[in-house]
């Protein structure tokens, strides 16, 4: 049992460390580039697109190195390239703000209106009200199709939206992927088989061994699955361990083996927390590269 303990502090630490930070996965690699977008923002352009090339090399789905190279393409002539790069960017993450916005500028500029008015429709969408850009550039691509009320409706709400920031400064929009997506979903799915599996792994296992080690491979599988959800899926399989358990099996008569059950589902309960956020950990660890 203290091993166990130990075992679920530590796996506090890694939830305190890579769970507890509220950032958005695109603010989070973001924050790792700063450097670059320090050289892009001075006009380095050069030393930028050199910066974002090399991580892009590194990190081969890095959304936000390909919005940044792809800003460099544009700034040296190659709007082509720019939109290629852009396009990169959000078929690893198509609920990044930014993306959207800067494709729709882009597809402006190359006097195509009704492809920057998708990319700005979404742009809006994800800018949730806390920019103005995304309806002063849609403004445009309307004025360049002939629509001109829907486009003079853009610019009176830019420009009351304008003042309002002014005075109640908005987070700037990032990536809004929703919560309960079709992903986890089927993840939650995943859990109730292996929920099933470990409970009828308790009622019959000789002792605690194979419990432990089913609970700890579902878990480490649960954070591989959500390396960022994955605490709602280790709740989720708790409280099924715990449901299945007390109303889908019969408690035994003899005391050893309740002792023996009891002991393999609470210890599998913690277990279930402290190997999904080892999982969770090792699956950011692999991304990484």
């Amino acid at each position: 049992m203290e091993f166990l303990v130990v075992i679920a502090f530590f796996g506090y630490i890694y939830y305190l460390r890579n769970y507890a930070d509220l950032r958005t996965p695109s603010e989070k690699e973001a924050a790792t580039l700063t450097g670059g977008i320090a050289l892009f923002e001075s006009g380095q352009t050069d030393k930028a697109y050199a910066y974002f090339n090399s991580r892009i090399g590194q990190k081969p789905k890095s959304c936000i190195a390909y919005l940044y190279r792809g800003l460099c393409q544009r700034e040296l002539g190659n709007p082509e390239a720019a939109i290629s790069d852009i396009k990169a960017g959000l078929s690893y993450d198509d609920q990044v703000f930014a993306l959207h916005l800067e494709l729709g500028k882009l597809y402006l500029e190359k006097s195509q209106p009704e492809e920057a008015l998708a990319a700005l429709n979404k742009a809006v969408t994800l800018g949730e009200e806390n920019s103005a850009n995304p309806y002063h550039w849609r403004a445009k691509a309307l004025t360049q199709l002939g629509r001109e009320a829907e486009a003079m409706q853009d610019m009176q709400h830019e420009h009351e939206l304008r003042e309002l920031l002014k005075t109640n400064p908005a987070k700037p929009a990032a990536n809004r992927s929703p919560f309960f997506d079709r992903r986890l979903v089927i993840n939650m799915a995943m859990i109730i088989m292996t929920s099933a599996l470990l409970v009828y792994v308790i009622k019959n296992a000789e002792s605690i061994h194979l419990p432990y080690l089913v609970a700890v491979f579902s878990a480490i599988s649960i954070g591989f699955a959500e390396p960022y959800k994955g605490w709602l899926l280790a709740i989720m399989q708790c409280i099924l361990l715990l449901a299945g358990y007390f109303l889908f099996t019969t408690l035994p008569d003899d005391r050893a083996r309740q002792e023996l059950e009891n002991f393999s589902l609470y210890g599998s309960m913690i277990l279930t927390f402290a190997a999904s956020f080892l999982g969770g950990f090792l699956k950011r660890a692999l991304n990484m590269k």
